[in-house]
């Protein structure tokens, strides 16, 4: 089976009723994606298919790990990542447009494809923030980071002179918001 066919299902002569199917995603499933972050993966896709007379229950069970670039000294890091989602296809001739949960095929289409389903649960199973554990990070890039991130003030700023200019901008206010802060008091 093709690499881009391999992520297509075929429904139609399926039975009404659930149907298991399992994918094996690696490095290569991200490549052929522009911009991923992910730089290896080891993941298994369980995708349970509920076929019903007028949709498809989709529900993807995620697990695996990915390696990505740490977010605070850019080195490769393995993570694990694991997650249940969902998605529901209806049919509909209307052209209704898709939503988060609900997408809508066409009665003459015969099969779906769940590739990019299969990458955005992935996207959704990684944390907000990727890093290291403390220690683990490369100590060199962090010394490079603290020698050129800036934290203070340079010696020659004035503190005084940053109120006064806040203060200033107070003063440059648009009067129209003056009326809408009075309202405000008012209550």
């Amino acid at each position: 089976m093709g690499k881009e066919l391999e992520y297509k299902i075929p429904f139609t002569g399926l039975k009404l009723g659930n149907h298991e199917f399992n994918f094996e995603i690696n490095k290569a499933f991200f490549e052929s994606f522009e911009y991923s972050d992910i730089i290896e993966a080891n993941c298994q896709i369980l995708m349970n298919m509920e076929k019903q007379s007028t949709m498809l229950v989709l529900t993807f069970f995620v697990s695996g790990s990915v390696v990505l670039a740490c977010d605070r000294c850019s080195d490769a890091m393995d993570v694990q990542i694991e997650g249940e989602y969902g998605v529901i296809a209806k049919y509909s001739d209307a052209g209704l447009p898709d939503t988060d949960e609900i997408v809508y095929l066409p009665s003459s289409e015969y099969q779906i494809d769940v590739k990019a389903f299969i990458y955005e649960f992935i996207q959704l199973s990684l944390p907000s923030r990727k890093v290291h554990d403390d220690g683990d990070c490369n100590e060199e890039m962090l010394n490079a980071l603290e020698e050129y991130l800036v934290t203070e003030l340079p010696e020659d700023t004035d503190a005084d002179s940053i109120d006064e200019a806040d203060d200033n901008e107070e003063q440059d206010v648009d009067p129209r918001w003056d009326a809408l802060k009075k309202l405000n008091k008012e209550k």
